[in-house]
């Protein structure tokens, strides 16, 4: 084999961050314009397009009297598209009481987690039958109302549960 020389690579070239006018290069202003954007703006909030994951645990007590409780909290203007959901089975059975408990936003029904699945909790994936897909198919690509959070409420049944909690993780897009 030959001695040969290494290979010569060029140099990056350099973008200045500012112009001979003072302003920022447009390769600058892109970039600290999505700087801004990731940060959320100077609040530090997600913004339209990002995904979020939430894991919230849901009591017995969190629910009774037909609260909602809420598992992803909306700021005014925000809307959010669940992509996916997970019951962790992590918790305690749900007793004393043969309430659903529904995933929604008070328009849109994400799932309705069946009495059985509350009072034996186990490991369940959105789609499952112990975290079932929405009964209106057009619920699944639907984002929340504007400004509304989703929410855990109890539903059917006679009667709430005197005792109980469960972990729900979601995963949802910001919209607007």
């Amino acid at each position: 084999m030959p001695n040969s020389p290494p290979a010569l690579s060029i140099p990056p070239t350099r973008q200045p961050w500012v112009s001979e006018t003072g302003h920022a290069t447009p390769t600058t202003a892109q970039w600290l314009e999505l700087l801004h954007k990731r940060v959320g703006g100077a609040q530090g909030l997600p913004i339209i397009g990002d995904v979020a994951v939430y894991q919230t645990t849901v009591t017995s007590s969190n629910l009774a009297s037909a609260a909602l409780f809420p598992l992803l909290t909306a700021l005014s203007g925000e809307q959010w598209k669940i992509r996916e959901m997970f019951l962790s089975g992590d918790g305690t059975n749900f007793s004393g009481g043969d309430r659903l408990i529904s995933v929604t936003d008070g328009t849109s029904i994400w799932s309705v987690i069946p009495a059985a699945t509350a009072q034996s909790l186990a490991v369940a994936r959105w789609g499952d039958s112990g975290l079932p897909f929405p009964a209106t198919a057009s619920h699944m690509t639907t984002a929340s109302a504007a400004g509304t959070s989703i929410s855990a409420q109890y539903s059917g049944g006679a009667s709430d549960y005197s005792a109980g909690n469960l972990t729900l993780i979601i995963t949802a897009e910001r919209m607007a």
